[in-house]
């Protein structure tokens, strides 16, 4: 019996514990299968670059809270976070605490951040809980005013982007488009190619495939891959003093670092291009990094296969990467790069009964190849200090061969243009942080500009008329100096103040332009603020080497950069933690503007010309007047909306003293934006995302119509130059997106229509053939494009 006992008693206590251990196998099972992913990064200094050991990261709105702490390198890591959209708090004892908001936590790829924090005014005992999201705010400290950040994440998810920056800032205020075929951006009524493309702080050639097809400034797509940009900033004026050589705007492209613990991938396959990334340590626990994409259009592969005619079908393909050094005393070393190439070509009609337009009759090869490499250094010196350095070589070869059939049908000379340019760079900053008030930033730019220029071209299409008109080679030089500073008055106001110097010796002119930015937080969530800027842009080297006047040689050669004067007041309102409301009057005053002598031309209103000849003469101004306004809901409990209007009046006078339009003068664009995301069950989301842009049409000159129609093409008065207006465009764009997150990788299916109304787009005036009359180019493009992307 007593055996028994014991026996019976030994195995009701088995039966707990069994039933324990299999819930604990239940519960490990579960866990083990459940979909998390790890958020990290590192927190810095705003100024010095410097880690901060100790700072708080807490993700908001977590039961139980989640949160940790960096270590002495000013990392962290949090395991285990579930799939969804969070906002981080970070904090740091005697920082003003930030929120980055909009985080997208997904099964494919670990989240990093990398914060920089900025020292508060006074130092605090305590850290300060209290933080707005600012995602809008720029990165760039010493800009107070016209300048926002863009994340990689909006270029993906706003309607109409197509993971293009060019096309994302054509949402915000200030900014229109031309068409929906060239992403060129008009800012507050200037030019496109007053605007600077930079990359990891180095000015580059325009990053775009087919750069400067339609209208120069633009392109078809930018080479960037959304794959590896890290947040960057956008330029519409006033801004700081190390920006040169822009009239309009600046893009501050920022390319990210490679995961350093894991390797990852990500393969795209869609209407634009096939793209294959990866990114990862080079061996495993190491800290050096790399990180490239590769990507071939689509549409160019099917031609290559032969699925499709070969004819008109652009051909591209580039090439993004970087590769990160860290090192324990020496600083961080990076060598990093973009490159294109492009092929388009397009047949003549050998049949004239069935031409149409003039472009009927031409038939044209093109190839262009566009890249930048670079090699940079970053080293934190003592506390307060850090020093950054990079060379960097860019550049552009561009072919273009075109001929135009006769009335014999034979193919006579059009265009023969041979354009390799290229420039050599030594750039270098310092910047120095005397204490939380005080922060100043200097540096140079040394650029080596090389030319080998062989330019050919008919006038007004007649091939007798076929000349060559640019023929140089050889290599001058270009130095930019700048410092700028930063100074805090009080808690509630700064300053910043600078002074870029540039001279450009082919010209031996040399050019003082100041800048000053005033911000006033006059009430936690509202601030006043005010800015000028003194700004001066080169032309394209080409224009200063037009040499076929054979009284003048090289008329073009001594002309004086193009400048302006910006002057910007802004008034920003945080209605909310997600909501804000910004206004900003501006006034903008253009000199010594090249333009042809006694006549209504200026460069205020170039487009793209490759036959362009003209001598020209700094004759012109011009101002642009106008207001923006901005209402931003920031993506919260899964929507957001963004309403931007601007409102302008861009005039000029050339050398003939008359005040005019300028072609840019479209007097109003508004877009609507609004996203909706949907998070279904099993990891699933499901994302909607649409934009409807409203611009005034573009401005030409009125066409004399019977002299047009006599010599067979379009004639423009340009005695009244640009007083009509094409019609009021109007586009709206549509996203679907559907991300499915299983265990070890994520896949998103992606539908994005442009022009989904089918809206006309107006492209001036030609000579119908068929007609014998000239009649208004008018085409409705709609771009249905659809993608899928595996991440792993």
């Amino acid at each position: 019996m007593l055996t028994k006992e014991k026996s019976m008693k030994k195995a009701s206590n088995t039966k707990p514990n069994l039933l324990i251990l299999i819930a604990l196998f239940i519960a490990q099972i579960a866990f083990s299968q459940s979909v998390t992913q790890t958020i990290k990064g590192k927190i810095i200094d705003n100024e010095t670059q410097i880690p901060l050991f100790g700072a708080t990261i807490v993700i908001l709105d977590t039961d139980p809270l989640i949160g940790v702490i960096t270590d002495f390198d000013g990392n962290f890591r949090i395991p285990n976070v579930a799939l969804g959209r969070y906002n981080l708090q970070i904090s740091y004892v005697g920082y003003e605490a930030t929120i980055v908001s909009e985080i997208l936590v997904t099964s494919g790829k670990e989240v990093v951040i990398n914060t920089a924090l900025k020292q508060a005014f006074a130092l605090m005992d305590e850290v300060t809980v209290k933080a707005y999201a600012r995602k809008d705010k720029a990165i760039n400290s010493m800009a107070s005013i016209s300048a926002r950040s863009f994340t990689v994440e909006e270029t993906r998810r706003y309607a109409g982007g197509v993971d293009d920056p060019a096309r994302l800032a054509s949402a915000f205020a200030g900014v229109s488009i031309g068409n929906i075929q060239d992403n060129a951006i008009i800012i507050r009524g200037n030019s496109p190619k007053g605007v600077s493309w930079r990359l990891e702080g180095v000015e580059i050639p325009n990053p775009n495939h087919f750069s400067g097809g339609n209208v120069a400034g633009g392109g078809f797509v930018t080479i960037f891959s959304s794959q590896l940009l890290a947040n960057s900033d956008f330029f519409t004026g006033a801004f700081p003093a190390e920006y040169g050589n822009a009239l309009a705007g600046v893009f501050d492209m920022k390319l990210r670092n490679g995961n350093n613990e894991k390797r990852e991938h990500t393969i795209q396959a869609g209407i634009m291009g096939l793209d294959v990334s990866s990114e990862g340590p080079f061996k495993k626990g190491g800290k050096a990094t790399y990180l490239f994409n590769y990507r071939y259009s689509t549409l160019g592969l099917f031609s290559e296969l032969g699925l499709l005619p070969s004819d008109q079908i652009p051909k591209y393909q580039d090439l993004s990467f970087k590769l990160n050094f860290p090192t324990k005393k020496a600083g961080v070393f990076s060598l990093w790069g973009i490159g294109a190439i492009d092929n388009n070509n397009e047949p003549d009609e050998l049949d004239p009964t069935k031409w149409e337009i003039d472009w009927d009759r031409i038939n044209y090869e093109w190839g262009i190849n566009t890249g930048a490499l670079g090699f940079s250094h970053k080293i934190i010196v003592g506390k307060k200090s850090y020093i950054n350095t990079t060379l960097a070589a860019s550049g552009i070869r561009n072919k273009l061969e075109a001929t135009r059939l006769d009335s014999v049908l034979a193919r006579r000379p059009h265009w023969n243009i041979v354009d390799n340019s290229g420039k050599l760079t030594l750039s270098s900053v310092l910047n120095h942080k005397f204490n939380a008030r005080f922060v100043v930033k200097t540096g140079f730019n040394y650029n080596t500009l090389f030319y080998d220029l062989d330019l050919s071209s008919t006038i007004q299409d007649d091939p007798e008329t076929f000349q060559n008109f640019v023929k140089e080679n050889g290599h001058s030089t270009f130095l930019e100096y700048y410092i700028q500073s930063k100074y805090d008055i009080s808690e509630n106001i700064s300053i910043n103040t600078g002074i870029n110097a540039n001279y450009f010796a082919l010209n031996n002119e040399f050019s003082i332009d100041p800048r000053l930015g005033i911000k006033w937080e006059f009430h936690p969530k509202h601030s006043l603020s005010f800015a000028y800027g003194k700004h001066s842009q080169l032309e394209e080297l080409k224009i200063y080497f037009i040499n076929n006047d054979a009284n003048t040689e090289y008329p073009n050669k001594n002309l004086r950069l193009s400048k302006a004067r910006h002057f910007i007041l802004g008034y920003d309102w945080l209605i909310n933690n997600n909501l804000r409301l910004k206004i900003e009057p501006y006034y903008q005053y253009l000199y010594d503007i090249p333009g042809i002598a006694d006549s209504s031309y200026s460069m205020i209103n170039f487009k793209q010309d490759w036959g362009f000849m003209s001598a020209l003469e700094n004759n012109s101004i011009g101002r642009n007047i106008g207001i923006d306004f901005t209402l931003e809901r920031f993506l919260n409990q899964n929507y957001y909306y963004l309403i931007t209007a601007s409102i302008f009046d861009s005039k000029y006078k050339a050398d003939d003293g008359v005040w005019r339009n300028t072609r840019y003068d479209k007097g109003f664009v508004m877009n609507l934006l609004f996203g909706k995301e949907f998070f279904l069950k099993n990891n699933k989301v499901l994302g909607i995302n649409g934009r409807l842009n409203f611009v005034g049409g573009e401005r030409f000159s009125p066409v004399l119509t019977e002299e047009s129609i006599r010599e067979r093409l379009v004639i423009y008065d340009e005695s009244n130059a640009f007083e009509e207006q094409l019609p009021l465009m109007y586009y709206l764009d549509l996203t679907i997106t559907y991300r499915i997150n299983k265990k070890k990788h994520s896949s998103v299916w992606a539908f994005q229509i442009k022009n989904a109304l089918g809206s006309p787009m107006y492209e001036g005036y030609a000579y119908n053939y068929l007609s014998n009359d000239i009649q208004r180019v008018e085409k409705v493009i709609t771009l249905p494009m659809i993608s899928y992307k595996l991440e792993f």
